[in-house]
């Protein structure tokens, strides 16, 4: 970090730390607005990890982020070992740090959001995690969209994770009055607490069950987290935006759809569900009829 940067972001004796943590694979479309919005943050991470789960050429990644002023590490796993895997291996790196934020390679925060969580966290402790408003993002048009993609993980009328407020108009936001409970959380955008998540580690030092290698990964941390008595919250006054690339369920492979099913179940039984029957029926109709 040069001399003028690390003058206008002093690291002050007491100051509460901060460490981002993004599973990468084939990354380079997003690199720009990625690291544009953390160094244009009010609060400077204090760490930037980046881990790389087997992309094809990671030449371009290097070459990027070695023109950032930002405190950036970059750990090759070799191979596409999964985003949970990927999120333990960063953690690792910042966990002796106040803060972790989860960060997807696709998403992006707003200018104060370390800032703004930071207060936040620092008010309330005993909140675990925090998430903002996530709204839409085209990469290909480098613009926010006014559609949101989700302030929560929720259950729906017939027992369904669902992203709240999924695909609504931003307006819809303004319902949010101030910081709400939440039963799940989508980790494009979580900012964790240290001791939260010291508190769920698991067999092998690991925050993210590795088992699942991705989906319902940050449903199962999310239910851990409130088990070990911590608060989940979404902030309506922090940001961020995400490239999610969702298709509809059936453009998704039978494959994917079972990983799917198989993690619902596995999340529903190891945080005591009474809904690990109906995840167990999901996950029988995609494997015996392709549903």
């Amino acid at each position: 970090m040069s001399a003028s940067v690390s003058a206008m972001h002093p690291q002050q004796p007491g100051r509460p730390t901060v460490g981002v943590v993004t599973v990468t694979h084939n990354a380079e479309r997003f690199m720009d607005e990625y690291l544009e919005a953390l160094q244009g943050q009010t609060h400077w991470p204090d760490k930037i990890v980046l881990v790389d789960s087997g992309s094809n050429n990671l030449k371009l990644l290097k070459e990027r982020t070695a023109q950032s002023e930002l405190n950036i590490e970059i750990v090759e796993l070799g191979n596409n070992a999964g985003i949970c895997v990927g999120n333990n291996v960063g953690w690792r790196v910042v966990r002796d740090l106040s803060y972790c934020l989860f960060l997807n390679q696709d998403a992006f925060v707003a200018p104060d959001f370390i800032k703004r969580a930071i207060t936040y966290m620092e008010s309330e402790r005993r909140v675990g995690m925090v998430t903002p408003s996530l709204l839409r993002y085209d990469i290909q048009g480098h613009r926010p969209l006014d559609t949101i993609d989700t302030t929560a993980v929720v259950r729906n009328w017939c027992g369904n994770f669902v992203e709240r407020d999924c695909g609504l108009p931003a307006k819809q936001l303004e319902k949010y009055k101030a910081p709400n409970d939440i039963p799940w959380l989508c980790t494009a955008v979580a900012f964790g607490r240290r001791e939260a998540l010291e508190a769920v580690v698991e067999e092998g030092d690991r925050v993210f069950d590795e088992s699942f290698f991705m989906y319902k990964d940050d449903t199962d941390l999310s239910w851990r987290v409130r088990r070990a008595g911590w608060r989940i919250v979404h902030h309506p006054g922090l940001f961020g935006y995400h490239c999610r690339g969702w298709k509809k369920r059936s453009a998704f492979s039978r494959k994917l759809r079972l990983l799917s099913a198989r993690n619902e179940v596995r999340t529903c039984f190891k945080n005591r569900s009474p809904f690990v029957l109906l995840s167990l029926a999901k996950y029988a109709a995609v494997g015996l009829f392709n549903l």
